[in-house]
């Protein structure tokens, strides 16, 4: 049975994120169809001001969640106008021909039903492309629970991890071919 699930784990902040950003750039340089979407930090002079949703097919962007303090710190807003635009992101027309789609962040939103959850879900249910989820560690257990009947492996988001789900791609390609 082919791997259809990663959970691309790792701590708050920890450069998560980033080392999606890094396994995009490398699966498309390797040929891979690379869709989904990605949650990068917004800094403004050093202090985390939100996240930006960046749609990995289109390499459009906007602005995901904003700090509710102008101080810095604080809770974050997510905004309409950003979860629509992730949605569509993520929607199976949009990703269907992809080979690699990642999610990030799926986290205590999705687990509570609602943020990229019913997306997931659909892709989960639709599409044949490798699912990257992106997650926090402490949510990575209830994650896997979540998504038992597909299986899943789990690996710390970092530079041996995106060597370790190009050689799942490649083997998924292999497959395929056959």
């Amino acid at each position: 049975m082919q791997c259809r699930l990663i959970l691309w784990r790792g701590a708050r902040h920890s450069g998560k994120t980033t080392a999606a950003a890094k396994l995009a750039e490398q699966a498309r340089d390797e040929g891979f169809r690379v869709a989904g979407l990605l949650a990068p930090s917004i800094y403004v002079n050093g202090c985390l001001r939100g996240f930006e949703a960046l749609d990995l097919r289109s390499g459009a962007r906007t602005v995901l969640a904003s700090c509710e303090k102008k101080t810095g710190g604080g809770r974050f807003v997510f905004t309409e106008a950003g979860f629509k635009f992730g949605r569509n992101a993520l929607n199976v027309e949009a990703v269907k021909s992809a080979e690699l789609i990642i999610v990030d962040e799926f986290g205590p939103l999705e687990l509570a039903g609602n943020g990229w959850r019913r997306s997931v879900d659909l892709l989960l249910a639709s599409t044949n492309g490798l699912v990257v989820l992106v997650v926090r560690d402490e949510v990575a257990g209830e994650v896997k629970k979540l998504y038992a009947a597909i299986g899943s492996k789990q690996f710390i988001a970092g530079p041996q991890s995106v060597t370790n789900v190009i050689e799942i791609l490649r083997k998924r390609r292999r497959q395929k071919d056959v």
